[in-house]
């Protein structure tokens, strides 16, 4: 029973998507089934809090190989999250896109689960079979409307490109088992440290399998090109899941990977870090400038926040992992609220045309975007501004100026892309009708965010006070 207590949330996430699928053929309404999600989900958490309290004994299950701590539950906290948010988003879509409302929400569990035990994970193949089972659901989502010629090439594009990822990181695996002989973290840790295995060339080149594995994840560049199809031939729901959770969970093993179980190589992953962030910032930055389709913005938008998300974990220290914590839960609530304006605003609202002069006719929806864009872009006093100085000061105080030169450099191109979408909403007449009127399910989620987002802006230390490093 001991083995179990670490694994609740996602036993219960599970048994939730399998009970969904039971009774599909049965569930008509999409209201349904939303709410069995959201009830699965407050449950999971309340598991995994009462036994956080209650706990005395060893956090860990299974020998080791799934963790219990703080760092998970922080994760299992933000994924739950992305859960509600991402269902209360979906209402709108299930119904204009005839997606079968079990089949859709069953799937958002099991990637959710997915994501809880890639966290959880103090284990290389616990790592992988969580973010496998996690990516593999994230397929389906994409490709789930199959009418739309857009959506099965995209679901194609991403099965293939993160076939060959999950390759990468079985590789990874194979070489580190073979020069250490074990895969949980802190035996490899301890084999490294014993046998002064730091400089061991078949050692290196399986830290930079596993770190492209997880870059992948991330859609960190040269490891990226997926994520703009993916997000563009998605429906905008699933796009801001995989945008949320998908890059949350990545970064989630980044640090617990890079932390524990290769401490001792820092200096090795430190670099790969370096050049993974640098080209992501610079990529995602400039190339989001000429981009028309908001999807695909917000997609090179995601790109580039990756980048400013490494900066905190390439010092190595518990500072800079929190950092990224951090970063990894405001990215999640700024970026579900910016996907949720583009929801709001149906069809019109994938296109930057559709933007011109909203504030004379939705101000409310205007100003959340408004509000969404200002944190993308680090300006205070937002969750986004406070999120990215903790990073970047992190790099500076661990030497890498330049590279913290660029992220700020950066950021000014970026402000150029997110705010012509407020020029377009404020200083622009308005074409055509005014949009509909916003569903309950999704303006309850877009306040969420929201006040997130003010929040972590206003009290900045609010959200790092919850991040424990592994």
């Amino acid at each position: 029973m001991t083995n179990l207590i670490p694994l609740l949330p996602e036993m219960v996430l599970a048994g939730a998507a399998l009970a969904l699928i039971l009774i599909a053929r049965h569930v008509k309404r999409a209201r349904f089934a939303a709410a069995w999600v959201v009830i699965a989900t407050a449950a999971a958490i309340a598991c995994s809090w009462a036994f956080s309290v209650n706990l005395t004994g060893p956090r860990t299950g299974f020998g080791g190989t799934i963790a219990g701590d703080g760092y998970a539950q922080f994760f299992n906290v933000l994924f739950a999250a992305n859960l509600v948010l991402v269902t209360l988003l979906s209402e709108r879509h299930l119904d204009s896109e005839h997606v079968p409302a079990a089949e859709y929400y069953a799937l958002l569990l099991l990637a959710s689960t997915g994501m809880m035990l890639a966290a959880s994970a103090a284990d290389l193949l616990i790592l992988y079979l969580g973010l496998e089972l996690m990516t593999l659901c994230s397929y389906i989502l994409v490709g789930i409307t199959r009418d739309r010629p857009a959506s099965n090439e995209a679901a194609i594009k991403y099965f293939l490109l993160g076939s060959f990822a999950s390759a990468l990181f079985l590789y990874g695996i194979g070489f580190v088992y073979g020069v250490t002989g074990a895969t949980d973290f802190a035996t490899i840790a301890s084999v490294v440290s014993e046998r002064s295995l730091g400089q061991h060339p078949l050692l290196l080149v399986g830290v930079a399998l596993v770190a492209g594995g997880l870059a992948f994840k991330i859609a960190a560049v040269p490891f990226h090109a997926w994520a703009p199809d993916a997000y563009q031939g998605a429906t905008a729901p699933v796009a801001a899941f995989l945008a949320a959770g998908s890059k949350a969970a990545g970064l989630a093993a980044f640090v617990r990977v890079c932390m524990v179980a290769f401490a001792l190589e820092q200096h090795i992953w430190s670099e790969i870090l370096v050049g993974l962030a640098a080209l992501s910032l610079v990529v995602g930055s400039l190339v989001a400038v000429s981009q028309s389709n908001m999807k695909r913005l917000l997609a090179y938008s995601s790109i580039a926040h990756a980048g400013y998300a490494l900066l905190g974990l390439i010092p190595g220290t518990p500072d800079g992992a929190s950092a990224t914590m951090t970063y990894a839960f405001v990215y999640s609530f700024m970026t579900l609220g910016a996907f949720g304006v583009v929801i709001a605003l149906g069809q019109r609202g994938e296109d930057l045309v559709g933007y011109r002069g909203l504030a004379a006719t939705a101000p409310g929806t205007a100003a959340l975007m408004f509000l969404f864009l200002l944190s993308l872009t680090g300006i205070p006093p937002t969750a986004g501004f406070a999120a990215k100085f903790a990073v970047i000061l992190s790099a500076v105080r661990a030497g890498y100026v330049v590279l913290a030169v660029l992220a700020v450099l950066c950021s000014v191109v970026s402000a150029f892309f997110y705010l012509r979408v407020a020029v377009l909403m404020y200083m622009a007449e308005p074409e055509g009708s005014a949009p509909e009127r916003v569903p309950a399910a999704v303006s309850a989620a877009l306040a969420v965010a929201a006040v997130v987002t003010i929040i972590g802006g206003i009290f900045p230390n609010t959200f790092a006070a919850w991040t424990v490093p592994p």
